[in-house]
């Protein structure tokens, strides 16, 4: 009965030839090296769709970083209004500080949103002026008094 087990433990039905059909996004080439969670059949890797990334050059920041330029300090908040890490942007620490400060600034002024958390994504041009549907809340008149008055009658 073991040498049945262990036979039919070791006994897969793959074809050679179809072996991409079996696993397509696993791709090794001779001399690669891979974990056991890359050959896991039950939970394929699943390639993220890759953004377009906001390109800029350390010098272009320290030249065009000012607070009143919203539209180039957009590109270093999120959706939802959390300042991107430098480890993201790929620009220098000075560089960061000063996107940084210059985003603080122009939140303080009101040119930025500090968040954008259950809104639309801020845009920089757009205005949000008859687009309410995100604050809109049903309210009603009730006082205790008229309950009073109901429970006299």
């Amino acid at each position: 009965m073991d040498a049945k087990l262990q036979q039919a433990a070791g006994y897969i039905d793959v074809d050679i030839d179809d072996i991409d059909e079996y696993r397509p996004d696993a791709h090794f080439e001779d001399g690669d090296t891979y974990d056991i969670k890359d050959l896991d059949l039950t939970k394929p890797f699943v390639r993220r769709e890759r953004r377009d990334e906001f390109s800029v050059t350390t010098e272009e920041v320290l030249s065009k970083a000012d607070f009143r330029n919203v539209r180039f300090l957009s590109n270093f908040i999120t959706d939802a209004g959390i300042i991107i890490k430098r480890r993201q942007t790929g620009i220098s620490a000075k560089a960061q500080r000063k996107v940084a400060r210059e985003i603080k600034t122009a939140r303080a002024f009101g040119l930025m949103p500090f968040t954008t958390m259950g809104t639309k994504s801020f845009v920089f041009g757009t205005t949000m002026q008859g687009q309410d549907e995100d604050f809109q809340y049903r309210s009603y008149e009730h006082s205790v008094d008229d309950e009073k008055d109901q429970e006299e009658s």
